[in-house]
């Protein structure tokens, strides 16, 4: 048989099928650069993402990969590499003692698209560091994690008292009341700005928030594979998504300009007002980092940290007085010795309060609104306990593998709130309780969440008995379990029983 016999016509497919071989090599050859981690097989440029999507709980799917295959395994997002950071040592040893290498942010298309590397939350390097550093001094001098800031809080919590007492012990949703005083906090550091709980404008807007924590399931499909989104149609929702984010930002984008045309550098009186300022001072500096652009992404980055992860906190900590009413009466009970019917609990009373504190930790720590932290990614190649991680590589703390970790907390599935309390009732703190994270890039609103979280459910507890609506019981296996961004309960209604004691 001669070579004039064979045929060597290229149609599509051969092409097609030639062009994945060529890539393969390609693919395996730049990954073959070490010993990486340990992980399922996966199929190239498809990888192995249903490895995290073969249950609907992920956390269900982090402990079985865990248990598999250690603190440290590799999973491939499509064609691209992600380490999973598991337990607290291996998180502790990453993140904060090499948090040098692994602080940066990965590409992907939704921080490209959306956050721009911009702000705070998507931004990398020296641009992350300079406005981490301004934004954190910027509110503290408006208050941010002081006592000053009480006063603030508590009038929100007084205004959210009297919102949920009209509903006069009808079941409604806590969520929308909840999101709207929480909100005012940091909007009154952020932009001077307060909404009223029948504000239509700014309902939407945390609608359009709220789709967007929900939809990031779907979304995390077209990350990786990016040519998904040109699809007809939006099954994977990234037009919404993309929608609802330039929505957001040309909401922040008018209160900017707003401030814009008022501007005084004699009048400091919200964080827009102290970047403003300092974009004056540097507007002879070409390379200055600080821009509208900038400041519009930093407002909306503080706006949606500072609302989203307390409110879903706050909600999932009524879900659990109404569906475990032992606990929510030894809480009112412990309120009601230390502080008392009269008036507000207050940060004062704080240290006193051991049980209460206790139940809002093991709240944060049940709850667990962030099971996977943001991703990070590596600087440089890295060998982190004999396996090499190469540079850009998607990095995934699981936190849920510190606080659900058996030999942490002896029975992690329990909710009970007297795991941290010592036998001689002091409240216990350990190392391991990281809800909001550990290193460089830990959670910068976490001052503010825990004094938010404090000041909130003291104030509930203590006003109303939550109870659920009449004939029903809450089973919380049922209602959790909605996992985007923050993992929510499941929409539920609730009964505020006004207390008469």
């Amino acid at each position: 048989m001669g070579l004039s016999e064979y045929d060597f016509s290229l149609n599509p497919l051969s092409i097609g099928l030639l062009l994945l071989a060529i890539l393969t090599l390609w693919f395996y050859k730049r990954q073959g650069r070490g010993k990486l981690p340990p992980g399922p097989r996966h199929i190239p440029f498809v990888g192995n993402a249903w490895e995290l999507a073969a249950d609907p709980d992920l956390r269900k799917s982090l402990r079985r990969l865990h248990k598999q295959y250690g603190d440290i395994y590799r999973l491939y997002m499509g064609p691209k590499l992600a380490v999973v950071i598991s337990g607290y040592e291996a998180i502790k040893e990453v993140f904060v003692k090499h948090g040098g290498e692994f602080s940066d942010r990965p590409d992907s298309l939704f921080s490209n698209l959306i956050g721009e590397k911009k702000g705070i939350i998507s931004s990398s390097g020296e641009l992350w560091k300079e406005h981490r550093k301004f934004t954190l001094t910027t509110l503290r001098n408006f208050g941010f994690g002081k006592t000053s800031l009480e006063g603030k809080i508590q009038k929100e919590v007084s205004i959210l008292l009297s919102e949920i007492a009209k509903q006069n012990e009808k079941p409604f949703h806590i969520q929308l009341p909840v999101q709207t005083s929480v909100s005012n906090v940091i909007s009154a550091m952020a932009f001077g700005g307060h909404f009223n709980h029948n504000d239509t404008r700014f309902a939407e807007m945390m609608k359009m928030l709220d789709e967007n924590f929900e939809s990031s399931g779907p979304n995390t499909v077209v990350a990786f594979f990016p040519f998904l989104r040109f699809l007809p149609g939006d099954l994977f929702r990234v037009k919404r998504t993309l929608r609802n984010a330039k929505g957001v930002e040309g909401f922040i984008g008018e209160l900017v300009d707003k401030h814009i045309e008022n501007f005084d550098e004699n009048k400091m009186e919200d964080f827009i007002d102290a970047f403003l300022l300092e974009m004056k001072n540097n507007q002879d500096q070409k390379d200055s980092t600080f821009t509208k652009k900038q400041l519009i992404k930093t407002v909306a980055d503080l706006f949606v940290a500072g609302t989203e992860t307390t409110t879903t906190t706050i909600t999932w900590a009524v879900l659990y007085l109404a569906a475990k009413p032992d606990i929510q009466a030894r809480v009112f009970r412990e309120i009601k010795e230390i502080v008392g019917t009269e008036s507000l609990p207050s940060l004062q009373d704080k240290r006193n309060l051991v049980y209460t504190e206790a139940f809002i930790m093991e709240v944060l720590r049940v709850s667990n609104i962030v099971t996977i932290s943001l991703p990070h990614t590596c600087t440089v190649d890295t060998t982190f306990r004999g396996f090499v991680i190469p540079k850009g590589t998607t990095l995934l703390p699981d936190i849920d593998s510190v606080l659900f970790d058996p030999k942490i907390w002896s029975d992690p599935e329990e909710f009970r709130p007297e795991r941290f309390v010592s036998e001689e009732g002091t409240l216990l703190k350990p190392d391991e309780f990281i809800p909001f994270f550990t290193g460089r890039r830990n959670c910068v609103g976490e001052s503010l969440a825990r004094m938010e979280l404090y000041l909130f459910i003291t104030a509930l507890v203590q006003r109303f008995e939550f109870l659920p609506p009449e004939g029903t019981t809450l089973n919380i296996k049922e209602i959790d379990g909605v996992f985007g961004i923050t993992h929510k309960p499941k929409p539920f209604e609730i009964r505020a029983k006004l207390r008469k004691e």
